[in-house]
């Protein structure tokens, strides 16, 4: 028995596919490996990649997707708190919560969120002076501008 050979996925840039994609990464937490199997009638991963390197509009859309995404994985990191990673464990006898599981996923969506909106999610760093030439140059100035506007009493 021979088996049915399936249709070629399309590689040819085609907007309306563009659109769906990009609104499907926005609206889920999924990566885009999930979304393509999800999605047969989509290009496969490496044309979509191909697509970003040659399409600047998709480029641009893609971009703004992924920044939406972030919101949807910190409200899919907001459920994980809430709902803990339980399993059976069949030598205890009994159900436990894997702590260390959910605490994996939400580093690694912490991280995500923080590399795509770093204004929003970003670590706050304050910029320290590399050394003391600035401190001395304002201190010097200062006393200059005192001495210019001295008042004589």
């Amino acid at each position: 028995m021979v088996a049915k050979k399936r249709p070629g996925q399309p590689t040819k840039y085609n907007m309306q596919i563009a659109t769906e994609i990009c609104d499907a990464i926005a609206s889920t937490h999924l990566g885009l490996f999930d979304l393509c199997e999800q999605n047969p009638h989509w290009p496969t991963r490496e044309t979509i990649y191909l697509w970003l390197r040659t399409h600047k509009e998709f480029s641009l859309m893609y971009t703004k997707a992924k920044e939406d995404q972030t919101e949807v994985s910190v409200d899919y990191m907001q459920a994980l708190m809430n709902e803990p990673h339980k399993h059976f464990d069949a030598d205890a006898g009994r159900t436990i919560c894997d702590v260390g599981m959910m605490r994996l996923k939400m580093d690694a969506i912490k991280w995500q969120a923080a590399k795509l909106k770093p204004r929003k999610y970003g670590d706050v760093k304050q910029e320290e002076v590399a050394n003391n030439e600035i401190h001395e140059d304002t201190m010097k100035r200062k006393q200059e501008l005192d001495e210019k506007y001295k008042k004589k009493y």
